[in-house]
């Protein structure tokens, strides 16, 4: 029988599901992630309570990231066990599910999103985080996001 990555997690106690989801961003930021934001999309959605988004440089990059997670959280024996697609990776923890993703994968799902009245924690490269609205959302974007109207002309977007 295979554990659930949730059956696997080390006791935390004393600790809310957005603490301990800004705390595994922060072990996200250690491993230089980029753009990492944690979502607190308790009440606004039914399989978790926050998300952890995150954007990797290689698949070794990523691979990295996920060892020093499995090293905070899972008890000794138990490793835990993501989900891979051909360039992003899930690891869900019940009530937190983190998304890590390689250059320009991101942008194509926009989980953030699916959720537009939920508060975003953001996080620089030195773990400072910095609470975002949802009307401040479009301050995270590190670069413009680019489209094309009828004309075909590009727009770039603040």
């Amino acid at each position: 029988m295979r554990l659930s990555n949730e059956s696997k997690i080390s006791d935390i106690k004393d600790i809310g599901t957005l603490d301990k989801a800004r705390r595994l961003a922060k072990v996200l930021v250690d491993k230089k992630i980029r753009d990492v934001w944690v979502i607190d999309v308790g009440g606004l959605c039914s399989y978790a309570d926050c998300l952890i988004l995150g954007d990797a440089e290689t698949e070794r990059h990523m691979q990295a990231a996920l060892d020093a997670l499995d090293e905070e959280l899972s008890k000794p024996g138990f490793g835990l066990s993501p989900e891979r697609g051909a360039r992003w990776t899930l690891l869900d923890l019940g009530e937190i599910v983190v998304d890590l993703f390689l250059p320009e994968v991101r942008g194509i799902y926009r989980l953030e999103d699916l959720y537009p009245d939920a508060t975003i924690f953001a996080f620089d490269e030195a773990g400072k985080e910095r609470r975002v609205l949802p009307v401040e959302r479009l301050t995270l974007y590190s670069s413009p996001v680019e489209t094309s109207n009828s004309s075909g002309r590009e727009i770039h977007s603040p």
